[in-house]
């Protein structure tokens, strides 16, 4: 009788340009279903100095970025990928089991003598200290031995237990281990690092860590530094008029994807919003779209503005090789469109350009 387990609503989501996804709703995307016009540009055609007064965005004060890295972290990288060789060795007959091991059981549970439904299973699965099961099962197959029967465990069910008619029960299980294997980890050795790369040995393995370490947090350090270069010149941004029809597109979106995940989620449209969107009353959720999408909308329109007023492109080759890599990650045009409300050109567009108007913020920085 194992603990109930419950189920998150999950949902992957795109790479989406830093603060350009401001983030309504934890594990649902805020942008749309429908395109706006055909342009990859939404904002072709207009004058956005007629929209937006765009502060000084050369010359941003930042902080250099600084990097170290810990002989911890090549310690804690060193074991994941000792973990990630780890093999599960199958233990013989007699050997005794302890936390860890996964064993394949029968067993049979009887409350006052009799069965009783869902109580039973043969060849189930079970790793000892998973917690799977009710306090003192998996504690209580600890020291027996691969192969043996008839192991009795005298329980009780916890008063608060799921089933209300067990809630307390005394229980008697009857358990056989059929079989049950043990985590091998390898030995950390000259050789065990030969398996994972071109590595003469640990040494020169352990360089190859750090160096890889240094790496990401070097480009995790300088992607901060630039969002913060962003967020500045985004904050000295002022909106003298939005584009509606943009705007409009982004509410009307937002809707109609609040009813898309709510029909996934099969729950009212009332409760979404209550749960998802803290409103109680459509008016609310009208008035937060609307906050949204204007938030939405003057990111959009600063890149848009940055990029024309500095000459700022992409190849076809970028856009190609962006394209396919959100293909390679299983989306299509229609899911593109249901996660950021942009048919593919567009999302790629904007994409490849908030990260040359980053990179372009960046350089011109003083650091």
């Amino acid at each position: 009788m194992g603990k109930s387990n419950n189920k998150k609503f999950k949902k992957a989501a795109l790479r989406r340009a830093g603060v350009l996804a401001i983030g309504i709703i934890t594990a649902i995307s805020m942008l749309g279903l429908t395109a706006c016009g055909s342009d990859v540009n939404f904002y072709s055609g207009l004058d956005l100095d007629e929209y937006i007064k765009v502060g000084e965005y050369k010359g941003i004060e930042a902080d250099k970025v600084e990097v170290k890295v810990e002989k911890s972290e090549i310690a804690d990288a060193i074991l994941e990928d000792m973990d990630a060789a780890t093999k599960d060795k199958k233990l013989k007959k007699g050997t005794e089991v302890k936390e860890g091991d996964t064993l394949n059981i029968d067993y049979v549970g009887r409350i006052d003598g009799k069965e009783f439904e869902e109580g039973s299973a043969e060849g189930y699965d079970l790793k000892l200290g998973s917690g799977s099961f009710i306090d003192g099962f998996e504690e209580g197959l600890v020291g027996h031995k691969v192969g043996e029967e008839n192991i009795e465990l005298a329980l009780a069910f916890p008063l608060n237990y799921q089933s209300e008619e067990l809630q307390g029960k005394d229980v008697v299980f009857t358990v056989k281990i059929n079989s049950a294997t043990r985590p091998e980890k390898p030995e950390y050795n000259d050789a065990f690092v030969k398996t994972l790369g071109d590595y003469k040995n640990t040494e020169e393995y352990e360089k190859a860590v750090e160096k890889q370490i240094y790496k990401t947090k070097k480009e995790e350090a300088e992607q901060n530094q630039k969002t913060e270069i962003w967020s500045q010149v985004l904050a000295d941004t002022k909106v003298k008029q939005y584009p509606e029809d943009v705007v409009t597109h982004y509410i009307e979106s937002f809707d109609k994807q609040i009813d898309y995940y709510a029909d996934q989620q099969g729950i009212d449209r009332k409760d979404f919003i209550a749960k998802y969107y803290g409103v109680s009353t459509e008016k609310e959720l009208k008035k937060q779209l609307k906050d949204y999408a204007q938030t939405l909308v003057k990111q959009e329109m600063l890149v848009e503005y940055i990029a024309e007023k500095e000459g700022i492109s992409y190849t076809d080759d970028e856009a190609k090789k962006l394209q396919t890599d959100i293909e390679t990650q299983g989306y299509t045009d229609e899911t593109v469109e249901i996660e950021t409300g942009r048919t593919m050109d567009q999302y790629v567009h904007i994409e490849l350009l908030y990260e040359k108007v980053l990179d372009f913020l960046q350089e011109n920085a003083k650091i």
